[in-house]
């Protein structure tokens, strides 16, 4: 019998869970997206000694969800990044591994991250599930647009 989905802050010691959980999260929803040299591109031991430095240093807010001992679920939050931020909060990433998906972890993990702050966030214009929970969680979008580095657009939603 499976037990139920745990969510807390991360450690350096789960520096390698968190960013394999990040990684397979990303090929999980990115693959057609993306393509395959992206990811070839992506060092899973250098995702991990960064997520270590930035978890050590505070900078930013990361929070795991695990199920019998697995991670099945990542977060990060933090101040607002963008010039003349719409929110002081950003949510910088918030992923479920794919099996995990509509149980209540990423509400979960949303609410841990940023608990009910006004918070800004960007995500893929062609990603309806993502838009729809960060709409059905109180964002909306306020017009900003931006292309990610290999030119995918982007939408800002704010929830105030």
């Amino acid at each position: 019998m499976s037990s139920s989905p745990t969510v807390r802050p991360a450690g350096p010691q789960d520096a390698e869970a968190f960013a394999a959980c990040h990684l397979a999260c990303w090929k999980e929803a990115y693959a057609d997206l993306w393509g395959a040299d992206r990811f070839d591109g992506i060092d899973p031991e250098r995702m991990a000694r960064q997520r270590r430095k930035e978890i050590t240093s505070g900078a930013a807010r990361h929070y795991l969800a695990e199920l019998d001992g697995e991670v099945i679920g990542i977060a990060i939050a933090g101040p607002n990044r963008d010039e003349g931020p719409a929110a002081e909060q950003e949510l910088y990433a918030i992923y479920v591994r794919s099996a995990e998906q509509g149980s209540g972890v990423a509400g979960t993990l949303l609410a841990a991250a940023l608990g009910d702050e006004p918070a800004s966030l960007w995500v893929y214009r062609d990603n309806p599930r993502a838009s729809a929970f960060y709409v059905h969680n109180g964002f909306i979008p306020d017009g900003g647009e931006r292309t990610d580095s290999v030119g995918i657009l982007e939408i800002r939603m704010v929830r105030r």
